[in-house]
């Protein structure tokens, strides 16, 4: 049985493409630091590779971000068209031209490349899962063009070995009994795709000087929103955070000055709405009745083929259907919130008036009482004080009843639990760690988190405390751990328990182990891990 080392959401994008600028866009900035860990995973295993796997669990690449196009030269040399509207956002979602976006990616991060080829080199196998900003992953060709660009590293790992140790999954990573690894985003409405096993449709579209049946990506609305809106938004605010959900990107607009989100609405509002319409080359809107059971025809037969059916039928009954990228979908996300706080904005004022109303009523039943300047002007202070409190807690309240992309996908994995031969279920995509027991057979979910920059209240407390995380799986064990470059280490994740958890029994033996603390999880390097940081690293 051997450790698992999960790592998902890298989001590597065109990074420097000139060697020395990032793209406005680019949210992976840590290749050094990449390069650093996977030397340390290739020591600690030096005398055993084949007892090791990395698991790469989603959106490791962004194809999303990539607005680079190729210059007419090169575009004629590929034979491939680039429309207006692929000039200003980036090339559209079709085999070819997710190969050219790739090519990108590995410009702008040859570290990265360079790191891993040598790390498969060393004997190391990577299991590949694709998420929903690297959705590209299911063309052949980007796999193919993938192991391609690992073999070209000088003293990287060859082919031949490559097509040996790299193994692409279109959904999930399966160990019976043991661990199921899937990137999470079938979970989430805005990012879940309708046909996992097929996402993509076919559209007639220029190639070259020809008109041809294509096949493209069948993205999910909230790809839409990155590639139509928030790109832009990153190319005058680089600073911007990294965004899951339509609803985050309302409140993010809220935020801004309206100026600037006037001249994002100006330059992209008719290209986003254009590419919400039936002919669109970027979501495939509405499926008609025909497509929807070519869809679902193909998909049992790749089911079939790749041997899940029987679990696949199940698992697809729990994902979260989609909203089809459309304009009506568009304005029910931008909507959604806004009309959900207007309502109960709306409620809380009608009780509110409402009681104040009646209790004035009474007051006035009482002659003295409404005579007296002092009382009324001490109830008037007393009703605004007390509407304010209300509204303030009412509000707390309402956080509370909402259920976040963190919560959903805890119950997301307790209800995969049921139907999974597994201890361990791992999800990444929501950017928040997470490690707990969901059922009482004791089935660990955890979640990987990311590298990208998370800002959260742990970042006061602990610089990085939520970046460079990771799983390591070791049986069925499962521990949540982030790289400590500088001190070329791996940390635990400080967590804070939640009450429950902290009225549990402690034994006097509990207490005992945890003051055994093993070099790796040492706050402070040891002597020996001092000295490994000096020496020269293979992998950098």
């Amino acid at each position: 049985m051997k450790d698992l080392y999960v790592v998902s959401d890298l989001h590597l994008g065109e990074g420097r493409q000139d060697g020395k600028r990032f793209a406005a866009t680019e949210d992976f900035f840590h290749d050094e630091d990449f390069a650093r860990f996977l030397s340390y995973l290739a020591r600690e295993y030096s005398d055993a590779p084949d007892s090791m796997k990395l698991v790469l669990n989603g959106d490791v690449f962004d194809f999303l971000t990539i607005t680079r196009i190729p210059s007419k030269a090169v575009a004629q040399s590929l034979d491939m068209h680039v429309s207006r509207a692929e000039m200003k956002f980036g090339l559209n979602a079709t085999a070819a031209k997710s190969v050219f976006k790739l090519n990108v990616i590995a410009k702008g991060h040859p570290i990265f490349f360079e790191a891993l080829s040598k790390f498969i080199r060393a004997g190391f196998s990577v299991e590949i899962l694709r998420g929903n900003h690297d959705l590209e992953l299911y063309f052949t060709e980007v796999q193919q063009r993938f192991l391609e660009l690992l073999s070209f590293v000088e003293d990287g790992a060859s082919l031949r070995q490559l097509h040996r140790q790299v193994r692409f999954h279109q959904l999930f990573y399966r160990e019976k009994g043991r661990v199921h690894i899937e990137h999470g985003h079938q979970y989430d409405k805005a990012n879940s795709n309708r046909y996992p096993l097929k996402p993509t449709f076919t559209r007639r579209t220029r190639v070259g000087a020809i008109e041809m049946d294509v096949e493209l990506l069948d993205y999910p609305i909230g790809s839409v929103f990155v590639k139509y809106f928030y790109n832009r938004v990153r190319q005058f605010d680089p600073y911007a955070p990294r965004l899951v959900s339509p609803e985050q990107y309302m409140d993010f607009i809220r935020r801004y000055n309206v100026f600037d989100v006037w001249k994002v609405y100006k330059d992209h509002y008719p290209y986003f709405i254009a590419a919400l319409s039936p002919s669109t080359e970027v979501g495939a809107g509405e499926f008609s009745r025909r497509e929807k059971e070519t869809h679902e025809s193909q998909t049992q037969q790749v089911a079939n083929e790749t041997g899940i059916a029987e679990f696949y039928d199940k698992w697809d009954k729990l994902k979260v259907s989609p909203e089809p990228a459309s304009k009506a979908a568009v304005v029910k996300r931008a909507m959604e919130p806004l009309v959900r706080r207007g309502m109960w904005a709306g409620v809380f004022t009608f009780v509110v008036l409402y009681l104040w109303i009646l209790f004035f009523m009474l007051i006035q039943e009482i002659p003295w009482l409404a005579a007296n300047a002092f009382i009324m002007s001490l109830f008037a202070a007393s009703s605004i004080v007390g509407a304010f409190w209300v509204w303030s807690h009412f509000r707390k309240k309402i956080r509370l009843w909402r259920v976040t992309e963190h919560e959903q996908m805890r119950k997301s994995a307790a209800e995969l639990a049921q139907i999974v031969d597994a201890k361990v279920l791992i999800f990444g995509h929501s950017h928040h760690v997470d490690n707990s027991v969901i059922d009482d057979n004791g089935t660990v979910y955890a979640n990987s988190g990311t590298w990208t920059t998370v800002v959260n209240p742990w970042s006061r407390i602990i610089r990085d405390a939520r970046r460079f995380t990771f799983l390591r799986v070791r049986g069925t064990d499962v521990e949540l751990l982030r790289w400590n470059t500088e001190g070329a280490r791996v940390d635990p994740v400080p967590m804070f328990s939640l009450k429950e958890e902290a009225e549990a029994q402690v034994t006097l033996d509990d207490i005992d182990d945890d003051l055994v603390v093993s070099r790796e999880h040492s706050w402070l390097p040891s002597a020996a891990a001092q000295q490994e940081t000096e020496q020269t690293d293979e992998f950098e």
